[in-house]
């Protein structure tokens, strides 16, 4: 009886343990794998970005219709 319970009790301290070294291996691993921060964004409206592509330049491209128009019977 008294090495049934000091096996249990060996198992509990054991379970402990793991459970303490499963949390500490998780946090460990997500200070790792952790993204930074970017300082700083240049914020840049979408009127400027309008302007900087020059799309009048763009050569004209003629598209056919190939629209598909069921008629019923």
């Amino acid at each position: 009886m008294r090495t049934l319970t000091g096996v249990v009790v060996a198992a509990g301290l054991a379970a402990i343990g793991l459970g303490f070294w499963l949390s500490s291996a998780t946090q460990s691993a997500t200070e790792i794998s952790s993204v930074p921060t970017p300082t700083t964004v240049s914020q840049i409206s979408i009127s400027e970005i309008h302007n900087q592509a020059h799309i009048e330049f763009l050569p004209v491209q003629q598209i056919e219709d190939q629209s598909l128009v069921a008629v019923p019977r």
